[in-house]
């Protein structure tokens, strides 16, 4: 599925891709994963490994010439209360800075709902996600379409949701609120968000993000948000994936 995107994109990253299955997830690994995070987000390690251990998958990106952790992602999917339906998760992801905007967590993304549609092609897939405003813009910049979570909501679709969004948050000792909000009890650095311009927090996307959380500073929440992968969300996806890749490697 790798070579697929990137025979599409005519482009090579200075990174490769690592798919490490749970079973085969190491305590080794899962310290070196954790200090990479916590770089970036802090956390401590219990509260990692939880997260860590509810997950299926973790793509672990590595430079290519020195073999060093320069991002991952976890991966799950989860059943969801609707005819011929899965939800995919992405769990936590955490990128260098040197790294970002290279769309290589697309990329994963990418190929972790294609490694899903050849093994379920009549399945009718959700991805779900619980974000920070970083994660928030740089996913939802390139999609078509998504829907911000409504926990009070009445209608099927958005219950069957909700209740995904909850075992989810019970599985990983989040706290899903009323208002869409989900305490993850992780603080994004200043360092981190210093390095990005002022103007970023006034794209589109952001302020969606912090009308929806506007204490997400300081109030270690999370947004919630979900999408289906409509033939329009995929293609929107896939030409982001190309552009970014095609634009950051020569």
């Amino acid at each position: 599925m790798l070579d697929l995107v990137l025979r599409l994109a005519k482009r090579r990253p200075h990174v490769r891709l690592q798919t490490v299955r749970l079973e085969e997830l190491t305590p080794e690994l899962t310290r070196e994963l954790h200090a990479m995070s916590n770089r970036l987000a802090t956390e401590d390690l219990a509260h990692f490994e939880v997260h860590a251990k509810s997950n299926d998958v973790v793509h672990v990106f590595r430079r290519r010439d020195t073999d060093e952790i320069v991002g991952f992602q976890f991966w799950r999917t989860m059943p969801i209360d609707l005819p011929r339906s899965r939800v995919v998760a992405g769990g936590k992801l955490r990128m260098d800075p040197e790294f970002r905007n290279r769309g290589l967590h697309l990329l994963s993304g990418l190929v972790f709902y294609l490694s899903e549609r050849v093994r379920h092609p009549r399945t009718r897939l959700y991805r779900i996600s619980v974000a920070s405003v970083l994660g928030f813009i740089s996913l939802t910049d390139t999609l078509a379409s998504y829907t911000l979570l409504r926990p009070t909501a009445t209608d099927r679709e958005s219950v069957a949701v909700r209740d995904v969004f909850a075992a989810l948050a019970d599985e990983s000792d989040f706290e899903l609120r009323d208002d869409g909000l989900i305490f993850v009890d992780i603080f994004m650095t200043e360092e981190t968000l210093g390095r990005y311009p002022a103007e970023f927090f006034e794209r589109a996307a952001a302020r969606v993000y912090r009308t929806a959380n506007p204490d997400f500073r300081t109030n270690g929440c999370f947004l919630g948000f979900w999408f289906r992968f409509t033939p329009t969300n995929v293609l929107s996806l896939t030409r982001a994936v190309i552009r970014k890749i095609r634009r950051s490697t020569p």
